[in-house]
């Protein structure tokens, strides 16, 4: 008898400890820490526009770095190039590799 309601018990509490939850919702690992909850969204709102500042700094670098380049090319003839032409495609595909990276990187 008491071992049936001890499995009843844990059944109950395997299965039904997970109940009250929304599909797909974890529990608060701080539940006591209601207030704290608040601060936690602000900072990774934070965070999420540093991010996206940093994004737009980087792609106005790639803009200008891309602008210059044009103008080095339109100086240019085509039998000669200067190594500033290639220098300058080499901080284009920087810019542009670093811009590529924080994009996948997300808002983390």
């Amino acid at each position: 008898m008491i071992r049936a309601i001890f499995g009843l018990g844990l059944v109950l509490l395997v299965f039904g400890g997970g109940l009250t939850l929304a599909a797909g919702q974890q529990p608060d690992p701080y539940p006591e820490d209601a207030l704290h909850a608040d601060q936690r969204a602000r900072m990774q709102k934070a965070r999420r526009d540093e991010a996206f500042d940093k994004m737009k700094e980087e792609s106005d670098r790639l803009y200008k770095e891309a602008t210059e380049l044009k103008e080095l090319l339109d100086k240019a003839t085509p039998h000669t190039y200067s190594l500033e032409i290639l220098k300058k495609i080499d901080r284009v595909e920087k810019a542009l590799k670093d811009l590529r990276k924080r994009v996948k990187q997300g808002y983390q």
